[in-house]
């Protein structure tokens, strides 16, 4: 399908509401994995002048782009999100698959795929289901309150928007729309209120923020120019007023340092950087010189400008699962280039210039980014790997053990005494540090270091791809690993439950108006546990796939639901499913190889199911055919059973309440 559908304020409310009442997650994350904060360390910083209460959060990108990604992502502990970049060319055509994170990570995806309205609904919808949790939660046990004020710690947030990629298309009047309401969502603020489910009637009242967001991270294409650069934060800063913080590019390192620290160093040899990006990128020169006349600009606005290590590196394809010829490079060789990026970088401007980070963030490195005075420090190749966004929580549960070890109480102080100790294990230690200043410079000086000679971050360390164990995935049974759940950053995989059958069904012979039993065949399904797909999240990604140990793709292979009769139909091609209520009957219909079929049910005793343009009526229980509407034609129809079968399972698969989906809570709950 390939095409993201936004999923309705209401139902996104009411899947939270029942998914944790009945199953103690929300979108598929266990509330044991919902980062809870200590009152033991305060990991506030702040960011363009406002605060947040802790430097973490997803970069721009897949955990960015709908509203229960973000959701996700607050969950799990982020506190600053940027926000998926948007821009004027609002209707991509990106090939499929886009991500590859078997090693080391690379990705053709790199701006929002919805349309802009659809974008700025996403965040003002996340904006707002954020303010409820933070005021439904107690945070202590994470239980629903009745009062919208029963929360009882500061769970500070920042909306960080990321706009793309040249000045005619920022100073566009849609763009300029889409930023001016972005500082001032009221009315779609009020229209979501009225929308607000009754389970959370009691939120209705709540003061929502309308400013969603004041800050932008400039997403600009490799190769934009310098002067281009410097106009387009001069208009943000000035006529659009926000906080700026630029994108820089790994190439104004140069070749040879770049190439030198890829091949020789972490010999990563098989990635050969797309050349032509040394010949059309910011100098490092260019970029110290146009931020510096943009730091006199921001200073007689008010405003903040600072610097984001950084952008993604263009790279040759060589392999075989991402079709693009250019591709790009994140996770682990990405972080040293970044660091380096960091590191150069306050050698010209100092410790106190402000700087973001991106680039193979994850548990074991996330403490040393903090050290070095880096906010924020995103992620987003790490939320790509098994686990997905349950892996956040454990950056900052490592970063308080560290603060509580070399007992700092605040940021600020970590990063202080953090460099102090790092002096004690050196063989001729200098005096020690005393103040933030020079712990930054020197932390990042001696982190680069450590970092180039960690084999965490070199190829062999890097070079092997999940494991395949060599069988396929069907529409049935699979080896329920779950791996396919957590990966998808849209939580467009769920978890369903049925009995295990082994049926030897009939099929249907219909001449004009009798019918009789024929030879049919074996249905069989071994496994409770079952996988399907919500298409309307799903954009064919293929993360799934990369880390699902049989072949096939779950994304593909796997039952497909539509959310709507719309979408289902606009598909037509694709395989899939879609479960509605039409005059109190509970209908699925169904599309195996673009033939259709439809199975209605009226309250568990009868069921009709149509197979091209007849139809048997069926007793749901036994499966005993009860009567028949033939064609017209005297034409001998065969009725396969095994789609009844197969749907029947399907519908009572999806109706069942026990586990809350995106299926079937606007349909059976």
């Amino acid at each position: 399908m390939a095409e993201l559908i936004p999923i309705p304020f209401p139902s996104l409310l009411k899947r939270i509401y029942y998914e944790y009442e009945k199953n103690n997650s929300i979108f598929d994350l266990p509330a044991r994995k919902f980062y809870r904060p200590s009152n033991e360390v305060d990991m506030s910083v702040s960011f363009c002048r406002n605060p947040a209460s802790n430097p973490v959060g997803p970069a721009a990108g897949p955990q960015t782009q709908l509203a229960q990604n973000i959701v996700l992502s607050w969950l799990a502990g982020s506190r600053i999100l940027e926000l998926k970049t948007v821009q004027i060319k609002d209707r991509l055509e990106l090939t499929r698959p886009c991500i590859d994170m078997a090693t080391i990570g690379y990705n053709t995806e790199w701006s929002q795929e919805l349309r802009l309205e659809e974008s700025l609904r996403e965040y003002v919808k996340a904006s707002m289901i954020v303010e409820i949790l933070q005021k439904a939660f107690q945070v202590s046990g994470f239980k629903f309150q009745d009062k919208p004020e029963a929360c009882d710690v500061k769970l500070e947030t920042i909306f960080d928007i990321s706009v793309g990629y040249d000045l005619a298309g920022i100073q566009s009047p849609q763009i300029r729309q889409w930023l001016q309401t972005m500082r001032n969502a009221s009315v779609l603020v009020e229209e979501y209120r009225k929308e607000i489910p009754s389970e959370f009637a009691s939120y209705r009242d709540v003061q929502f923020k309308t400013e969603i967001a004041n800050s932008i991270t400039l997403s600009t294409f490799h190769g934009t120019p310098a002067d281009e650069i410097e106009r387009i934060c001069e208009f943000l800063l000035t006529e659009m007023d926000y906080h700026v913080i630029i994108k820089m590019n790994p190439p104004m390192l140069g070749r040879e340092r770049i190439e030198g620290l890829l091949h020789e160093k972490l010999g990563y040899t098989d990635v050969e950087v797309n050349g032509k990006i040394y010949e059309v990128n910011i100098t490092f020169q260019d970029a110290v010189d146009v931020v510096r006349r943009l730091q006199t600009v921001a200073d007689q606005r008010g405003k903040t400008i600072g610097v984001k290590f950084g952008n993604t590196l263009e790279v040759i394809n060589k392999g075989k699962f991402l079709k693009d010829k250019i591709q790009y490079l994140s996770g682990q060789p990405l972080h040293i280039l970044h660091l380096a990026l960091v590191d150069e970088w306050r050698k010209v401007f100092g410790a106190e210039f402000p700087i973001s980070f991106s680039a193979g963030v994850d548990a074991n490195n996330f403490a040393d980014c903090v050290a070095i005075g880096l906010v924020p420090i995103t992620t987003c190749t790490d939320l790509l790997r098994p686990g997905g966004y349950g892996r956040l929580p454990q950056y900052l549960y490592n970063l308080e053990g560290r603060m509580k070890e070399i007992g700092a109480r605040t940021i600020e102080e970590y990063i202080v005494k953090f460099g102090n100790q790092n002096l004690k294990s050196r063989t001729n230690p200098k005096s020690q540090i005393s103040n933030l200043k020079s712990a930054i410079l020197n932390n990042t000086s001696n982190l680069l270091e450590e970092s180039l000679n960690n084999l965490r971050y070199h190829y062999q360390q890097n070079k092997k791809p999940p494991r395949k164990i060599g069988s396929h995935l069907y529409l049935w049974d699979c080896i329920n690993c779950d791996k396919c759940i957590p990966v998808c950053p849209n939580d467009a995989n769920f978890f369903f439950e049925v009995e295990p059958v082994e049926i030897q069904y009939k099929n249907i012979e219909i001449v004009n108006t009798t019918w009789r039993e024929i030879e049919g065949g074996i249905f069989k399904i071994e496994e409770k546990h079952q996988i399907a797909t919500f298409a309307d999240a799903c954009n064919e990604c293929g993360n799934c796939d990369v880390f699902c140990p049989e072949d096939g793709g779950p994304y593909i292979e796997k039952p497909r639901f539509f959310s709507s009769w719309d979408s289902w139909q606009r598909w037509k091609t694709l395989s899939g499913f879609f479960l509605t209520k039409e005059n109190d009957c509970v209908v699925l219909y169904g599309r195996f190889k673009e033939k259709e079929y439809r199975l209605v049910l009226k309250d568990q005793e009868q069921a009709r199911f149509y197979w091209d343009s007849c139809s048997l009526i069926l007793d749901w229980k036994t499966d005993q055919v009860l009567g028949i509407e033939p064609k017209s034609n005297s034409e001998n129809i065969v009725v396969d059973m095994a789609y009844y079968i197969t749907m029947k399972t399907l519908l009572k698969g999806m109706a069942e309440t026990t586990r809350v989906h995106f299926v079937n809570v606007g349909v059976t709950i």
